[in-house]
């Protein structure tokens, strides 16, 4: 009997963690199965011609917040092909209100909850007609007769139980990669599945430090860990983030979410001493007003929280990314702009804005109707209102968080909009105007090139501020250096150019043409032919230093075989060569 793991992740260089535990808890107990992950981006008519050419006898559809409506959708059309397979949904999505969603979905067969390593493998002893249907833990399952009968849970899993779920590791070079490490979290946010996702339990240190090591081995280029809360143990974090920095092959970053008020002196002290780009933090800030960091359960001191990503940040040697949450109890508006100004103090490389997504089984979802809480009963549940802020200033927020995500997050125009910010009162209303000024202008909805945006960013600041335009002979060579630093600047907005590269034409080719200075410049190269280190690089020269801000000549040379997380080109300050 073929079973078939299909998951559809979000985007092509996701992996999904779930359907290759399941499969290795499987396989490795005698019990074969396959795996097929596709896209959401993927048509559904192409997705059913796939699996059925594997002629599944089982299919396994593994359910996210992203994907469910898909995977439904998927059940249902495959179930008209063919008529005779067993559909069995598993994941978040499914695992609370399971028996309705069995009701509403009569393509399904049934549904396993929670964790299902331990459950598929007695569903799969099911299929070999070795346990009864009755016995096969977390099933919530239709009869013959369409009765619906939900069976005991399972026991949660022993962390030491789980397997290594990339057998096939050295096929995944261009993936990000998932990892976990924990399960669990001893907070109860109400928004949070992680409340009611049991105790904290542990993987046993040797076991994680020997797949840690597989990750570093193959080199891939990110590993991200899943765990909820991973420094919810001191002891356990510092021991794994040391094995990391001892063992670091300068090329893989690891990621992880944290909770910030958790952080001390010696975890700071330690984490100054890593490698740039070895470690990426995600910290839920969420909100800044009290009354609802009170009423959404945490119990995070602000203060704290905010003091500690200084300081992570103040050595520059880690990828911080910070969130905020739009919609939450007893935030509105002029509340929701305090907290995204007082956490874009810190100037992370990354600011996510967020909006409330009401998750099944989540203490929010029980309580919505206190808050005047309306939100959509589609995935992802995310919020209409509230009777703190209405859907006309949730979509301002959402117009905001397009020109944040393009300008801010992208790592694009770094040193544009960090110039633009420095002289802004508030972080909150650049941002906000900026999304309103581009719906006023015709420009929601319209894709708009690197270069075009650069323009866009422009107009849009001199739109605000008409009496600066004396000041933008410094943001061309601003906007430039953002440019080079992400290519070769070969298309440029129309009111950039790179005019005085010609006036040092001459001094520009005999800096490539010095093979001792390109042997000490890219001492990784093994091969200096000037040509070739020509192409994979670009010298640009600037009349303001994009640093600084002075108004100096200065040469810069963009490496474009080394990258940052963001995919700024390595540069160097090659001036002395050059004038």
């Amino acid at each position: 009997m073929k079973v078939l793991l299909t998951a559809l992740n979000s985007k092509y260089i996701h992996t999904n963690l779930a359907v290759r535990y399941l499969h290795e808890f499987s396989v490795q107990r005698g019990y074969p199965c396959q795996i097929c992950e596709y896209t959401i981006n993927q048509h559904l008519p192409d997705i059913l011609d796939e699996i059925y050419r594997q002629s599944p006898d089982v299919l396994m559809l593994s359910c996210y917040i992203w994907n469910i409506e898909m995977m439904l959708d998927l059940a249902e059309e495959y179930r008209r092909i063919r008529p005779d397979v067993t559909i069995i949904a598993g994941g978040p999505e499914v695992s609370y209100q399971s028996q309705q969603i069995l009701e509403e979905n009569p393509a399904l067969d049934g549904i396993l909850r929670g964790e299902g390593e331990q459950s598929f493998l007695e569903f799969q002893q099911y299929l070999a007609k070795e346990r009864p249907i009755e016995e096969v833990s977390s099933l919530v399952w239709r009869d013959e007769s369409g009765t619906i009968h939900t069976n005991p849970e399972a026991q949660l899993l022993d962390m030491a139980l789980l397997p290594f779920p990339y057998p096939d590791l050295e096929s995944l070079s261009d993936k990000i990669l998932y990892f976990e490490s924990i399960r669990g979290c001893p907070f109860r946010c109400s928004y949070c599945l992680s409340s009611v996702a049991g105790k904290v339990r542990y993987m046993p240190l040797p076991m994680v430090f020997e797949r840690l090591q597989k990750f570093l081995d193959a080199r891939v280029r990110q590993v991200k860990f899943v765990d909820r809360t991973f420094n919810c143990s001191k002891e356990y974090s510092m021991a794994i983030w040391k094995y990391l920095s001892e063992h670091d092959n300068g090329i893989t970053n690891f990621h992880f979410e944290l909770t910030a008020h958790l952080i001390d002196d010696e975890m700071i002290e330690f984490l100054k001493t890593v490698r740039r780009g070895l470690f990426q933090f995600e910290i839920g800030v969420q909100s800044t007003n009290p009354d609802t960091i009170r009423e959404i359960r945490r119990t995070t001191d602000t203060e704290r929280l905010l003091s500690v990503c200084r300081r992570l940040d103040k050595a520059k040697n880690i990828h911080l990314h910070l969130d905020l949450i739009a919609g939450l109890p007893y935030e509105n508006l002029e509340s929701f702009g305090n907290s995204f100004d007082t956490v874009m103090q810190i100037r992370p490389q990354q600011m996510q804005l967020g909006f409330l997504k009401v998750l099944k089984g989540s203490y929010m979802a029980q309580t919505a109707g206190e808050y005047g809480l309306v939100y959509s009963k589609k995935a992802p549940f995310q919020v209409i209102r509230t009777n703190w802020i209405s859907y006309d200033d949730l979509m301002l927020l959402k117009d905001m968080e397009t020109v944040v995500e393009d300008y801010y997050n992208s790592g694009l125009f770094s040193h544009q909009i960090g110039w633009m910010l420095d002289q802004e009162q508030s972080v909150f209303s650049f941002f906000l105007n900026f999304g309103k000024w581009k719906v006023a202008n015709g420009l929601r909805l319209i894709p708009q090139s690197f270069e075009d945006r650069c323009t866009t960013l422009k107009n849009y600041y001199l739109s605000c501020h008409p009496d600066r335009a004396s000041q933008l002979p410094l943001l061309h060579d601003l906007c430039l250096f953002d440019l080079c630093l992400h290519t070769k600047p070969k298309k440029l907005p129309d009111w950039v150019s790179t005019e005085q590269n010609l006036v040092y034409k001459d001094q520009i080719r005999d800096f490539y043409r010095n093979e001792s200075l390109m042997a000490e410049l890219f001492p990784a190269r093994q091969n200096h032919d000037s040509k070739q280190l020509a192409k994979e690089s670009h010298l640009q020269i600037l009349s303001f230093d994009p640093i600084t801000l002075q108004n100096r000549p200065i040469a810069f040379l963009f490496d474009y075989s080394q990258r940052d997380l963001l995919g700024n080109a390595r540069f160097l300050d090659v001036s002395s060569y050059i004038f």
